[in-house]
């Protein structure tokens, strides 16, 4: 059944309610997986949502139903009234009429999810046995899963604002262990695309196989400070969290660091960070949930903070125009689609050519835990490798890595110039060469 929207907007209309939006969100997944030769699971869901949001005297309300019948037009506007009246919040509430141009694209391709569920579990059991043959060292294929999402969304408003957006994305993850005398290490992978023809098995099952065999033998260095690169990867993590300092909520509250320092150095003069949500990528949006029509745009420009990151609201208590960067479901919060630190000229082998003796940063764990994006203090337990005259030497596991994480940006002396393959985060970055991190190890 689809949503009478015209009744509802009429309805709308003569309850009093100045302006309304309506958002609809479907979604169709299946996961599977094999363990020792077996399906071991088979999910599929389709989720469905309804928001709608509406100003009821010069308060915002808003309502999410999960299913819809003929009476839930008149339920929508009801909600949207009764959550406006409760509303204490003294800013005057506005929905968005809608922006002169949108930079619209369609990059939908359902024929990446086209193929039988039987050839897909005939791939993921090939990948389990290429896996289990890599390598004697390899004792166990943990896990072997394939993903996929076909996602529909629209929002139209009481304006008369339309538009919507589908998406359809396919993925393989797989887990390994490797065994050497009582030492075991795992493997990991993850692949995303919408291109069908994207995927390579045996470079996948290469990429997940020596992710663990490389960790073997690892040992713990001497606890210094040394030269850092850190990989793609784990360079993303702390992007990440150094840029929910532009989000301009955090900054009117007062609890960004950046507050103040637009037009200021904030990083080093290396990193320039570009917000591109038109890149016909996994991730390509050209609204925000808000209905803004979003745009290409540099955050950071040789370690100048160009811009915050607005949502109506936010833009709205600043007197600037938003940036296209609202996202949620209610409350809209500002996110980035498609950021990226600018690429540079050498690769990870130049970078480390350029180290005597350092270290070389793979994998980051309890980011959450481990690292305040306010103060900046990071410390998170690693692995990677030692870095020996310019190349790669023994791995290292059981180290953590410390400090600050405005001071590592501002002690970046280097970008490579590839970015990590097939992710599908929001913020990237290549690797990075840091002047100097405290490692601790023995």
């Amino acid at each position: 059944m689809r949503l009478n929207e015209k009744k509802f907007y009429d309805l709308a209309s003569q309850r009093g309610i100045e302006a309304a939006s309506i958002t609809i969100n479907k979604a169709h997944s299946l996961s599977c997986g094999v363990f020792h030769g077996e399906v071991n699971n088979v999910t599929i869901s389709d989720d469905f949502s309804v928001i709608a949001k509406g100003v009821y005297k010069e308060k915002f309300g808003t309502v999410r139903v999960e299913a819809i019948d003929k009476d839930t037009p008149e339920f929508l506007v009801n909600s949207i009234i009764e959550t406006a009246s409760v509303i204490e919040k003294e800013e005057k509430a506005t929905i968005f009429k809608g922006s002169e141009k949108y930079h619209k694209k369609n990059l939908y391709k359902p024929e990446v999810l086209s193929t039988d569920l039987s050839d897909k579990v005939k791939i993921l059991l090939e990948i389990e046995a290429k896996l289990k043959a890599y390598d004697p060292r390899i004792s166990e294929v943990a896990s072997v899963e394939y993903q996929e999402t076909d996602t529909q969304s629209s929002l139209s408003n009481s304006y008369g604002l339309k538009l919507s957006q589908k998406s359809a994305l396919y993925g393989f993850v797989a887990e390994i262990v490797a065994t050497q005398g009582d030492e075991n290490k795992t493997g990991f992978k993850v692949f995303f695309s919408d291109d069908i023809n994207a995927f390579d098995i045996d470079k996948f099952v290469e990429d997940v196989a020596k992710d663990g065999l490389s960790k073997l033998g690892s040992t713990q260095c001497k606890s210094k400070k040394y030269p850092v690169v850190l990989n793609a990867k784990s360079a993303s993590s702390l992007l990440s969290a150094l840029l929910s300092n532009i989000d301009a909520e955090q900054v009117q509250k007062h609890s960004s660091k950046f507050e103040g320092k637009l037009h200021q150095q904030v990083a080093s003069k290396k990193i320039t960070l570009i917000e591109n949500p038109l890149e016909p990528n996994l991730n390509f949006r050209y609204y925000d949930d808000e209905g803004v029509a979003t745009r290409k745009k540099t955050i950071i420009n040789k370690g100048v903070l160009e811009t915050y990151i607005y949502t109506l609201e936010t833009a709205a208590k600043d007197g600037v125009e938003p940036t296209g960067n609202g996202y949620g479901s209610g409350h809209a919060s500002a996110s980035l689609v498609n950021a990226k630190i600018k690429a540079g000229k050498r690769s990870e082998e130049q970078l480390f050519e350029k180290i005597k003796l350092g270290v070389y940063i793979t994998d980051l764990e309890g980011l959450h835990a481990g690292l305040n994006s306010q103060s900046g203090n990071f410390s998170l337990q690693s692995q990677g490798f030692m870095i020996r005259d310019g190349k790669i030497a023994e791995p290292l596991s059981l180290i953590t890595v410390a400090g600050n994480l405005f001071d590592l940006f501002m002690d970046v002396k280097e970008v490579s110039n590839t970015y990590a393959a097939n992710s599908h985060s929001n913020t990237k970055s290549p690797a990075l060469l840091i002047k100097k991190l405290s490692i601790t190890g023995k």
